[in-house]
């Protein structure tokens, strides 16, 4: 079971390493672990251990980059950048929609404070 700890830290690691996680991305981690497990001698395996047969996680990402088509990652990157920029700016477009809908209701509280009737006045007449 100890084994298993230490192999998942270690593919979390190569995850974290990664700018984005796409399908090949987590095929290529899936394929590691399977790779990892089948040729792993003990159960008492240590993490620097791993890392000593198979490359720190920094590594094998360098690595994995450099089998990889310069324009296959461009479009992973421009694909992460587009939708970060259309999160922000969707999150501000809300804050903005909220914001504004804050100020009419406290426009509209204060319109109806002004209304209000503060005193009434009776005149009493008498009537001949």
């Amino acid at each position: 079971m100890k084994m298993n700890k230490v192999v998942n830290k270690y593919i979390k690691d190569c995850k974290h390493f990664f700018p984005f996680l796409s399908k090949n991305e987590k095929i290529f981690l899936k394929r590691l672990k399977t790779n990892i497990l089948e040729n792993i001698d003990s159960d008492n395996i240590t993490y620097d251990e791993l890392c000593k047969k198979f490359g720190y996680p920094s590594d094998i990402i360098i690595s994995y980059f450099e089998d990889h088509d310069a324009n296959y990652l461009i479009k992973q990157s421009r694909i992460k950048n587009i939708l970060k920029k259309s999160i922000i700016i969707c999150t501000v477009a809300i804050l903005v929609c909220c914001l504004w809908r804050g100020i009419l209701i406290y426009k509209s509280y204060r319109d109806s404070e002004n209304s209000k009737v503060k005193y009434i006045e009776y005149t009493i007449e008498e009537v001949d």
